[in-house]
């Protein structure tokens, strides 16, 4: 059986949506593009990834660090890619803690630098 670091890093790599509990609490830093507090898998998959990804070419979330906390996994890393509006390129910091159960994802807390987002893809 995988570990929840196991899982959390797979869950990076391949946005399996089979991870994600069908009961999950997604909650998202506010100000970032698409923000908000999303409940259970569908609103998550069907409401705030194609509301995310609409704004952006080549979005990535790419661990740099990951810590076992037992029941919850943090992952430290960034946010990359290309804003369709304004053509810039970013690199922003991120801190996620995603709680599981079962080898499935029931919570996320969502921390990030979102003026430092802005700013990158802002006009100038």
């Amino acid at each position: 059986m995988k570990t929840n670091l196991e899982i959390i890093q797979e869950f990076y790599e391949t946005f399996n949506p089979d991870i994600i509990d069908p009961e999950v609490d997604w909650k998202l830093a506010d100000g970032f593009p698409a923000d908000g507090h999303y409940h259970g898998r569908k609103a998550v998959l069907e409401e705030w990834f194609p509301k995310l990804v609409a704004q952006f070419d080549d979005w990535k979330g790419v661990p740099d660090r990951l810590l076992d906390a037992d029941d919850a996994v943090v992952g430290l890393g960034h946010y990359q890619g290309r804003s369709k509006v304004t053509g810039k390129t970013f690199k922003v910091p991120f801190a996620h803690v995603w709680f599981m159960k079962d080898g499935r994802i029931i919570k996320l807390n969502h921390n990030v630098n979102t003026l430092m987002l802005h700013r990158a893809i802002s006009p100038d």
